[in-house]
């Protein structure tokens, strides 16, 4: 899986009830899933392949929102959640896993299309 040894690497500031709360998600591993590997070279991407630094980034831009979410039980651990980048029409569907251990976020599927549909039930976060 090509996301084993990447880490997100930044500080992001989440508000819960309103108080702006530092969020360090340099500790933050990333998992990807053989579908996402596959799905990253496909020919029916629009436009281009997906590079790892793409979903690196858009994650990283995503997270601050997902885990504000999560901190306010508003996403569970284990429920899909969709970025969507409105410029690239990159779509990443991944899940939080964040529990006693080590925090990832897995990568489930990614695609290149500019009227991506999740499923019902899938939480969604435009970038």
């Amino acid at each position: 899986m090509r996301f084993e040894k990447h880490y997100l690497t930044e500080k992001k500031f989440i508000t819960i009830t309103n108080k702006p709360i530092e969020v360090d998600i340099e500790n933050l591993d990333l998992h990807g899933t053989v579908h996402s590997d596959e799905r990253m070279t496909r020919l029916d991407n629009v436009g281009k392949d997906i590079t790892e630094d793409e979903i690196i980034n858009d994650l990283q831009n995503a997270l601050p929102k997902i885990i504000n979410d999560f901190a306010n039980g508003e996403i569970p651990n284990d429920v899909d959640f969709l970025v969507k980048n409105r410029k690239t029409n990159l779509n990443i569907v991944g899940n939080l896993s964040m529990r006693k251990g080590k925090d990832f976020v897995r990568v489930i599927t990614v695609m290149r299309k500019p009227y991506f549909k999740a499923k019902d039930g899938t939480y969604q976060y435009e970038i």
